[in-house]
């Protein structure tokens, strides 16, 4: 959920398919689903650190009121379930960043940045 004085109060659904391995660390894309079943397309890279799991998101489009999104973000990753068919369910922390969106004529106020 985005909410907070400058956040829309939009909750989205993310979906990710990653390669994680000690020697390249994390890469993969992922896709935000809001309410209204628009999309937001990123891609991810990620490290372990001490600190944890810390992966950065770049924007590289969506569809709907998200086309040509782009920006970035970042987060901690930390693991909680792998049932047996390997499906992975874990909880980010920290998340922050920043997205724009491209203006388009028939959506008054696109083109506004959103954190």
């Amino acid at each position: 959920m985005l909410y907070g004085s400058s956040r829309p109060a939009l909750g989205f659904r993310a979906e990710a398919v990653v390669l994680n391995d000690s020697a390249t660390g994390l890469t993969g894309r992922a896709v935000w689903t809001d309410d209204t079943d628009n999309h937001v397309y990123s891609e991810l890279r990620g490290e372990t650190t001490s600190a944890g799991n810390r992966i950065v998101g770049t924007f590289v489009g969506g569809s709907g009121r998200y086309k040509g999104a782009t920006g970035t973000y970042e987060f901690s990753w930390r693991f909680l379930l792998e049932n047996e068919d390997g499906v992975v369910q874990g909880q980010s922390m920290g998340l922050s960043g920043k997205v724009r969106f491209l203006s388009t004529p028939d959506e008054p106020g696109a083109g506004t940045s959103k954190p």
